[in-house]
């Protein structure tokens, strides 16, 4: 028997050193596939730089007649060899992506070093330090990944874990453009009191060795406003940095937009995150007063416009100049009769004095174009069937469903498909109510987003859902189309008579199936 058991702990020795060195190897793999990641996108501004050197070069040669002649063969066999190396280095690409996504939940379940000084490692984006959120209800921290920690690892190593983790998770997330942001995006990350940067020294322990007691969580932080970034906010919002960009830049430059379409797709999320944003980004602080909110109704209208005077005037006079807000928020403006007469008191309001103006709106009025010419607002239209509403709610359930399986280091496939088939379900709806209504009456995404992480409590969740919410919202729609267009369709009369038992029957069977909604 003592024989025996010395064998068994010999076993356990030797798989526990194997397991260890199996970390180290898909550490290093990490860090490669990083490494490879950067010299693929080095190489694609070699090739955009080539290709507009030779198009620069191209151009000279017409005008000179034949002065650059002597230079267009060596550029044009440099602008084939990166192509050629590109297709090198694609196929080694990708088997480290494949390898890195077990990495991403880390599936191997018990880590096989903790008795050896290793640990297990969450890796959260967190906001925590860099803004002081105004409401207490948005998450701080975003888990984006778990990796093994063994005693053995070393820094560089666990610097380009984390990029490729942060890369990983936002391909996860938004598949198709990344929402803007690659791993440079990572400004740095922090494990307990050491902030590891790419300009830092390397600390005198191992990473292992800052990795004790309840301290298994690596906080990374994105670039943001320090750093003239929006990435921090893209990240947040899930709007794709392109866009972001745009609107900010129709703020500075014309301080006043108004963001238009249709109920649920974020027209007031959107405006407040710009308002915080622009706050930040004057120097100022997000105290209460800086940001000032009007909600619209019907009755408002007299208080509106006496507001925005009183805006003005307080604009005007050097003295109560302090007590202005930097950015005013007007919530539904739809419910205003005359956008025009509510904002004449503004027309004497110096642009440079005057808070930043945002408006919320349901649909475009008449009064668009004067508000354009005379008071210099910037129309932005919040479609659903444009970005980045379009694509908001796949991210959405998304990045849930990776917080999801990264905390329970499971993978759930049925639990994929119900997550895919949502947004399908989303679209194919409004692609109805455009065509036996309009596009005024389309559902945002909003209505969704609760969605529970989980397939059986989803069944009824969106069980519920239909029947109760989106069945009476589309008969009602369908009917004011209905009184619009004066004439009933055929195909209608079809889909009117069949609407009940879709709801009880047709639905629920997709829903237990998974197909595409038809």
């Amino acid at each position: 028997m003592d024989s025996e058991a010395e064998t068994v702990m010999q076993l356990r020795n030797e798989l526990r050193d194997k397991e260890m060195k199996l970390t180290d190897i898909r550490l290093e793999a990490l860090s490669s596939a990083h490494q490879l990641d950067q010299l693929r996108e080095a190489m694609n501004r070699m090739q955009s730089e080539i290709e507009k050197l030779k198009a620069e070069n191209d151009r000279l040669k017409s005008e000179s007649q034949g002065s650059g002649c002597s230079r267009a063969p060596s550029q044009a066999s440099l602008s084939t060899s990166p192509r050629q190396s590109m297709g090198l280095s694609q196929h080694s690409l990708n088997l480290a992506e494949s390898s890195s996504l077990d990495m991403l939940l880390d599936d191997t379940g018990e880590c096989p070093t903790r008795k050896e000084g290793g640990r297990h490692v969450k890796i959260v984006v967190s906001f925590q330090e860099e803004m002081k959120w105004k409401e207490d209800s948005r998450p701080h921290l975003f888990l984006i990944g778990c990796i093994g920690v063994s005693g053995k690892t070393k820094w560089d190593v666990l610097d380009g874990v984390v990029r490729r983790l942060f890369k990983e998770y936002i391909i996860h997330v938004d598949p198709v453009s990344q929402l803007g942001l690659n791993s440079d995006s990572v400004l740095g990350y922090s494990i307990g009191d050491i902030k590891r940067s790419n300009t830092s020294e390397t600390p005198e322990l191992l990473p292992c060795g800052y990795l004790v007691g309840e301290n298994t969580t690596i906080s990374v932080a994105v670039k943001g406003l320090a750093e003239n970034s929006l990435d921090s906010l893209v990240f947040e919002s899930l709007i794709p940095k392109p866009i972001l960009q745009r609107y900010v830049s129709l703020l500075v430059e014309h301080r006043r937009i108004i963001l238009s379409g249709p109920s649920g797709t974020g027209k007031t999320y959107l405006a407040n995150r710009l308002s915080e944003y622009l706050v930040l980004r004057e120097g100022r602080e997000l105290t209460d007063g800086v940001i000032a909110t009007f909600n619209v109704d019907h009755k408002s209208s007299k208080e509106l416009r006496q507001y925005l005077s009183n805006l003005a005037d307080q604009c005007a006079s050097e003295n109560n100049a302090v007590d202005v807000p930097l950015v005013v928020i007007l919530d539904n403006l739809h419910h205003v009769s005359s956008l025009g007469e509510i904002f004449n008191g503004l027309l004497n309001c110096k642009d440079h004095k005057c808070p930043y103006i945002i408006g919320t709106m349901n649909q475009a009025t008449s009064s668009t174009p004067n508000l354009q010419l005379h008071h210099n607002f910037r129309w932005v239209l919040c479609a659903n069937h444009t970005e980045p509403v379009k694509g908001f709610l796949g991210r959405f359930l998304r990045r849930k469903l990776m917080e999801t399986e990264i905390g329970g280091r499971v993978r759930n496939v049925e639990l994929v498909k119900v997550i895919d088939w949502i947004p399908k379900v989303w679209h194919h709806l409004n692609r109805f109510l455009e065509a036996h209504s309009s596009s005024d009456v389309t559902i945002g995404p909003r209505l969704f987003l609760s969605c529970p992480i989980d397939v059986d409590g989803s069944r009824v969740w969106f069980t519920d859902l239909w029947n109760y919410s989106i069945i009476p919202y589309l008969l009602e729609a369908v009917r004011e189309g209905l009184q619009v267009r004066s004439t009933l369709p055929t195909d209608l009369l079809k889909v009117r008579g069949t609407v009940l038992v879709t709801r009880r029957v047709v639905f629920v069977s997709l829903f237990r199936n998974l197909t595409d909604v038809r």
